[in-house]
């Protein structure tokens, strides 16, 4: 199969390219999720593994409180549109990713999570307006994944999507939903099964659809009616309508830096096994119920035991010859637990790996802290803001008091030698998520019971356990380097 589509990957990974260093897309992002009856404690969990152009990155975690507006105030979108402002916005949690348009990822308090996956669409002639600012608008605004998916669909309706196409992974608690995004006005959403798992690599997943079935699917109006005037889609030859097939890029839908990644996830967690001529699933029932260590295992994955696992003269598995799951690309890479049988301050939980999840541990921060640890943001907020897309100071250099500067002095000081270097890191990362593995469950316990008389009281616990975490990872990663 790869043989025969060898010349069409290469053009669209120029095309791809090009589109990055242009439009500062993220080419290369993955995405897990999986229902909440697939899980061994019934949350629904995303794990996700965050893409941006090069290893130096800087990126900053945040705590957003919620915020007050007048009735005249406004939202102004990079190319000075403007949109009204909601009265009142949610707090949230932003990992930010200083110089990208579409790196950030969110989770506001009612435990509503945004994250997304660049998916190249066919579209050459519409126009849109927003992007960057749309998970923002939904992180403001939302109270349920269900509820952000319409916001979204409304948004890109009055205003149009500007980049070529994009995956909006939008969770709650409760429920999951894939929301893809076509450049200009069109837009469909389809709801994860309970039951079963979801994998997006950086092509359009959403299959057949039913849009009859609005508790399943949701979608602009005319999202057939355009592919039939595009000529993509002819319901006579082509039977049901598939979303992918209408309306994504045909190199990248067959490219070899997607099916490896989209097969490798399906085939560690489904009972059937899949081959890379067959056509994947948009969604799968796992063989067992799986834990929020399964997930950060594929994150971490570079094909290990595979046919795809091709290193280079290095052994440097992020250097593989096929694109992987944990890449040198990566900024970072989390596990977003979500809780529905717990206030969010506690259920809502993001294990946050900086950059690759094979190298460093994943580290809780609640949704209940006051803020995230000092060492890993600016400490101006509105600064971080104004900074996001000045090229010029996303240089980790400028930053040596920002843990990232450290960390990624920490990744070059692994590939160096990355054989003889990886096992201590393994060492490293193990030992403190034992730790955490062992402490959650006391920990969640006397929060909770604080919780129910005196909710207040327990940010200043979560905000110490949380921090405590990441000055560990901090000063250990210190520690290896100086060795």
């Amino acid at each position: 199969m790869f043989k025969n589509i060898k010349y069409s990957c290469i053009l669209s990974s120029i095309f791809l390219l090009l589109s990055y260093y242009t439009s500062s897309q993220n080419i290369d992002c993955y995405t897990i999720i999986a229902g909440k009856n697939t899980t061994i404690d019934n949350s629904v969990i995303v794990g996700h593994n965050e893409d941006d152009g090069g290893p130096e990155m800087l990126v900053n975690w945040f705590k957003v409180p919620e915020k007050n507006f007048g009735q005249n105030d406004s939202i102004t979108l990079l190319n000075g549109t403007k949109i009204p402002q909601t009265k009142k916005t949610f707090s949230y949690l932003r990992f930010q990713v200083m110089k990208q348009k579409f790196g950030d990822a969110y989770l506001n308090e009612n435990s509503v999570l945004i994250c997304s996956d660049a998916c190249a669409s066919k579209e050459d002639t519409a126009k849109g307006n927003i992007g960057y600012y749309l998970r923002k608008i939904i992180a403001e605004q939302a109270t349920s994944a269900r509820n952000a998916v319409k916001l979204a669909g409304k948004l890109i309706e009055k205003y149009g999507y500007e980049s070529s196409g994009r995956t909006y992974t939008i969770a709650d608690a409760h429920e999951v939903w894939m929301l893809s995004a076509v450049k200009g006005k069109h837009w469909i959403a389809a709801r994860i099964p309970d039951d079963e798992i979801a994998i997006i690599p950086n092509y359009y997943t959403i299959q057949e659809v039913d849009l009859q079935d609005t508790v399943n699917f949701l979608a602009a109006p005319d999202i057939i009616k355009y592919a039939e005037k595009r000529g993509w889609y002819n319901a006579e030859t082509d039977g049901k309508f598939n979303f992918r097939k209408a309306y994504g890029d045909s190199a990248c839908n067959i490219a070899d830096y997607n099916i490896p990644r989209q097969l490798a996830g399906i085939n560690f967690l489904s009972e059937k096994q899949y081959t890379e001529n067959d056509i994947l699933p948009f969604s799968f029932k796992p063989k067992k119920k799986i834990s929020g260590k399964d997930i950060e295992n594929i994150l971490s994955s570079h094909y290990e035991g595979t046919k795809f696992c091709r290193l280079p003269e290095n052994k440097n598995p992020h250097q593989n010859k096929i694109r992987g799951i944990c890449t040198q690309t990566t900024q970072y890479s989390f596990v977003a637990q979500l809780r529905s049988n717990m206030p969010a301050a506690v259920g809502a939980l993001m294990w946050i790996a900086p950059y690759n999840g094979c190298l460093f541990p994943y580290i809780p921060v609640y949704f209940g802290i006051y803020n995230t640890n000092e060492k890993v943001r600016f400490k101006n907020y509105k600064n971080a803001e104004n900074l996001q897309f000045e090229n010029d100071k996303n240089n980790l250099d400028l930053f040596p008091e920002h843990s990232y500067y450290a960390f990624n002095q920490y990744i070059k000081y692994i590939e160096q030698n990355y054989p003889e270097r990886i096992e201590e890191s393994r060492i490293f990362k193990n030992l403190i998520e034992k730790k955490l593995s062992k402490n959650q469950k006391k920990l969640e316990k006397s929060v909770l019971e604080l919780y129910k008389s005196h909710p207040n009281d327990t940010k200043n616990i979560l905000t110490n356990y949380c921090n405590k975490y990441l000055d560990k990872t901090l000063i250990i990663s210190k520690q290896i380097i100086r060795k």
